[in-house]
């Protein structure tokens, strides 16, 4: 597999299927993931004042501190490896976070582009109830009860909409259709990675 040349910042709705289409992506291109997911459940389960402080925030429904994003974010960066490009999955949700991403990729002289997978609100409820009682993460069975989903909701489309909005104003911002079939859905993120490709 060959490097693409660029980074990809893969965001979405809750639900829409973000590391399913990342975990393809994959398979076509050489790309390391930077998943703040992974590292937001590592922190979950530390025993340490960082690891108290994600509790009583991302363990609750609420948001990572952006602080410990930030470090994340410069680290994984820097440790990118020079055979393969970084793909950025569900990260960065916040505005700070993203102006930070742009920075460092910008002092590196690294191009990027950020795709949103979007949801209706009723395929959310749907699609996350259906994961929380199924053979899913157990992080699932925690975070979709109809209650924190709604909360997760609200919370996204005021805050990630944000970054959504960021990333528009740069001109960086492709937005797909997450309410189709999972090869629907494949076939028009590569469209756009392609034809990026041959304008990069």
């Amino acid at each position: 597999m060959k490097k693409l040349g660029f980074n990809i910042v893969l965001l979405g709705m809750i639900a829409s299927g973000k590391e399913t289409q990342a975990n393809i992506l994959k398979k076509k291109y050489a790309l390391k993931f930077v998943e703040s997911g992974v590292y937001t459940r590592k922190l979950l389960k530390e025993k340490s004042k960082i690891g108290d402080w994600a509790r009583r925030t991302a363990g609750v429904g609420k948001p990572l501190p952006t602080i410990l994003l930030q470090r994340f974010l410069v680290r994984e960066i820097s440790n990118k490896p020079k055979n393969k490009d970084l793909l950025f999955l569900g990260t960065p949700r916040l505005k700070p976070e993203a102006q930070l991403l742009k920075k460092i990729l910008n002092e590196r002289k690294e191009n990027f582009i950020a795709l949103y997978i979007t949801l209706p609100d009723k395929e959310i409820y749907k699609r996350s109830i259906k994961r929380s009682t199924g053979n899913m993460k157990a992080i699932y069975k925690i975070f979709d009860t109809k209650k924190l989903i709604g909360v997760r909701i609200k919370w996204h489309k005021d805050q990630v909409g944000k970054t959504v909005k960021y990333f528009k104003s740069l001109n960086k911002l492709k937005i797909i259709n997450g309410n189709q079939s999972v090869p629907k859905v494949t076939k028009d993120i590569l469209k756009v990675v392609e034809e990026y490709k041959e304008l990069s």
